[in-house]
C-alpha cells in the first residue's frame, strides 16, 4: 500500500511542477504558489524529510483537505472570477488592436470599417471591392481575425464586394455586448450570420471560409441554403481533425515559451518563415492573452455534409496538420451532392501561403457553371 502512495505521490507532484512552472510563465503567481503548496504535500521526499527531521506528519484526511483547498484557489486563480471580456485584460485586448491596425496598414485595397450592432453584440466588418460586384463573405481561420486576408483581398476584389467578417468571440474587433448572452449552438452561429447579411444589405453570396470560418461557413450554408451562391471552404474544421493538434496547441499555451509557440505555429499552421514573422507576435499574443467565446468547431454527422444543398468547394493542404491527411478528407466528404476538392502545396493558412493559386481556385469555382 505504501508503495503505491509513494507512486501516486510521484506522480501528482511531477504534473504540479509541471503547473507551477506553466503558471510561473504566465506570470499568475498566486496560482503558481498554490501549485507548489500542492508538489511539497505530494513529494514523497519532502514527507519522508519531514517524519524523520521533525517527527511531523499531516494526518491523511488534512493532507486531502489541504490538496482539495489548493486545488480550489488553482482553479479559481485561473478562471479569474466572472468575465466580462474574452480578453485577459484592458491592456491585452489594446495590443490586440495596435496589431490589428498595423496589419489593416498593409491592407492592398481601399476599404471602410463597417460595425453592426447583432444580437449578440457588435460585429466588425471590412468592406473592399465595388459596390455593383457580387458579394463574398470571408471568414477567417480561428484566432487570425479579419486582417489575415490582406493576402486575397486585392485579387478577390477585382471581382467581388469583399466582406471580411471578424468572428465575435476571438480576437479581434468584433465584441460580445455581455458573456451572459452568446452563441451556445451552430443554430445560433447561423442566425447571427443572417443577421449580419441582412444588415449589410446582401440578400445573396458567395462565401469564403478558413478552418473555423469553414464550419461557420458550412452551417450558415445548412441553415440558409438559399442565402448561398456557393461555398469555397479552405481546410476547414468540422470535415477532418488531428486530435494531436489539440494536445500540441494547449501545450504552447501552459508553456508560452517563445521557441515552443514558433515551432507550434510552424506546425500547425505555415512553416514558411515569411508567415511566422508577420503572424507571429499575434499568434503569441493569442496563445495566453485570450480566452475564445465560440461554438465548438465539433466533426458534422454524415447526414449533416448530405444535406448540404449548394456547390461546395474544398481545398485542402497537403502540409496541414490541424486537418491530417488530406485524401482522407477528400475520401470523406465524397457524400456531398455538389462537391469538388483540390490540394495545394501549403500548410493549414493556406490562402496566405499560397493566396494565387487560392484565389485562381476560388474564382474558377465561383465562375464555373
Amino acid at each position: 500500500m505504501n508503495a503505491i502512495l509513494t507512486i501516486l505521490g510521484w506522480i501528482f507532484a511531477i504534473i504540479f511542477i509541471l503547473l507551477t512552472l506553466s503558471m510561473l510563465l504566465m506570470h499568475n503567481w498566486l496560482a503558481a504558489m498554490a501549485a507548489l503548496l500542492l508538489v511539497l504535500l505530494c513529494l514523497p521526499p519532502v514527507v519522508s524529510f519531514l517524519q524523520s527531521r521533525f517527527d511531523f506528519t499531516i494526518h491523511p484526511l488534512l493532507r486531502g483537505l489541504l490538496i482539495v483547498a489548493l486545488l480550489a484557489i488553482f482553479v479559481w486563480q485561473l478562471r479569474g472570477g466572472k468575465k466580462t471580456s474574452v480578453y485577459a485584460s484592458p491592456e491585452t485586448k489594446a495590443q490586440f488592436m495596435d496589431i490589428y491596425d498595423e496589419k489593416m496598414a498593409e491592407w492592398p485595397v481601399p476599404y471602410e470599417d463597417v460595425f453592426l450592432d447583432t444580437e449578440y453584440g457588435t460585429v466588425h466588418v471590412v468592406v473592399s471591392g465595388s459596390e455593383n460586384a457580387p458579394p463574398l463573405l470571408l471568414l477567417h481561420a480561428s484566432g487570425v481575425s479579419g486582417w489575415s486576408w490582406k493576402y486575397n483581398v486585392a485579387g478577390l476584389s477585382e471581382h467581388y464586394r469583399i466582406y471580411a467578417i471578424d468572428l465575435i468571440g476571438d480576437a479581434g474587433k468584433s465584441e460580445f455586448a455581455s458573456l451572459d448572452h452568446v452563441m451556445k449552438t451552430r443554430r445560433d452561429q447561423a442566425r447571427l450570420y443572417s443577421e449580419i447579411s441582412d444588415k449589410l444589405g446582401v440578400e445573396k453570396a458567395y462565401v469564403v471560409g478558413a478552418s473555423e470560418g469553414g464550419f461557420i461557413g458550412t452551417n450558415y450554408a445548412l441553415n440558409y441554403p438559399d442565402r448561398v451562391e456557393k461555398l469555397a471552404l479552405l481546410g476547414p474544421m468540422g470535415y477532418a481533425g488531428a486530435t494531436q493538434s489539440i494536445v500540441r496547441i494547449m501545450f504552447a499555451q501552459f508553456f508560452p515559451l517563445k521557441t515552443i509557440q514558433e515551432s507550434t505555429f510552424r506546425w500547425a499552421f505555415s512553416n514558411s518563415d515569411e508567415l511566422e514573422e508577420d503572424f507571429g507576435e499575434w499568434f503569441r499574443l493569442f496563445m495566453t492573452g485570450i480566452a475564445p467565446v465560440k461554438v465548438a468547431p465539433l466533426p458534422l454527422p454524415a447526414e449533416d455534409r448530405q444535406r448540404l444543398q449548394v456547390p461546395v468547394l474544398f481545398v485542402f493542404g497537403e502540409k496541414d496538420n490541424l486537418v491530417g491527411d488530406p485524401q482522407a478528407a477528400r475520401e470523406l466528404v465524397q457524400d456531398i451532392s455538389d462537391v469538388q476538392v483540390e490540394f495545394v502545396d501549403a500548410g493549414h493558412l493556406m490562402a496566405a501561403e499560397r493566396p494565387e493559386e487560392v484565389n485562381d481556385l476560388v474564382i474558377a469555382f465561383f465562375e464555373s457553371n
